[in-house]
């Protein structure tokens, strides 16, 4: 029985290797062998042509057009925060940042503040009222006025004729003494789109867009 079961296995494997040698020598596995090489060079060639294309675009296409929007201006305080102890005096600082585009005016109309806790020092004793420090970024002062009763503070500067500031600097700064404790507050008398209160002009319109305000926490002795 084990010698006709070899007898099989020899016969059955003598068989599968005549079947193989007939079909890889056939003309049909040699078209199938051809048409799988075929189909693998067609991809091959589909993507490096892809590739190719993309880069002859990528010369070839024009550069994205980025359009800068700008930016308006603003007014800020400088510290906007900070704490200091009765009878302490201590500066803020006006910013004038004009964004992208020139200015040719601005207009603090008014900056209040509670003349109960905050007073500001003169600048210029020698002038009647309070003023406070003018900055050197617009060069012409049209005013400079405290009113020390009601809190609030008026300032107004101008380019020279025919010129403009573009960039950020110190409009003003404002001397302080602290009175008593509290929290100070120092705010901008500001609606945006608004010509009677605080701006910042160029060639007769308002660019300001926005104001930092501030905080201030006086600390008892």
């Amino acid at each position: 029985m084990e010698e006709t079961n070899k007898k099989y296995a020899v016969s059955n494997n003598s068989s599968n290797r005549s079947w193989y040698n007939s079909w890889h020598g056939s003309a049909q596995h040699a078209l199938i062998h051809w048409g799988i090489f075929l189909i693998i060079a067609a991809l091959a060639w589909s993507i490096v042509q892809g590739r190719v294309w993309n880069w002859v675009f990528s010369l070839s296409a024009p550069e994205p057009i980025v359009r800068l929007v700008k930016s308006s201006a603003q007014l800020l305080l400088d510290p906007q925060t900070t704490a200091v102890t009765e009878g302490e005096t201590f500066s803020v600082d006006i910013t004038l940042d004009s964004g992208q585009g020139g200015v040719d005016g601005v207009d603090i109309y008014s900056l209040n503040y509670d003349p109960s806790l905050l007073q500001v020092v003169d600048s210029d004793p020698e002038k009647p009222g309070v003023q406070i420090v003018p900055g050197d970024v617009l060069p012409v002062n049209v005013y400079n006025s405290v009113d020390t009763k009601a809190g609030n503070i008026k300032f107004s500067q101008l380019t020279n004729p025919g010129t403009t500031f573009t960039g950020r600097g110190v409009l003003a700064t404002i001397p302080f003494k602290a009175l008593s404790a509290g929290i100070a507050y120092l705010t901008f008398d500001f609606v945006k789109g608004s010509t009677v209160d605080s701006n910042v002009a160029y060639a007769g319109k308002d660019r300001l867009d926005r104001v930092t305000e501030g905080v201030y926490t006086i600390i008892p002795k």
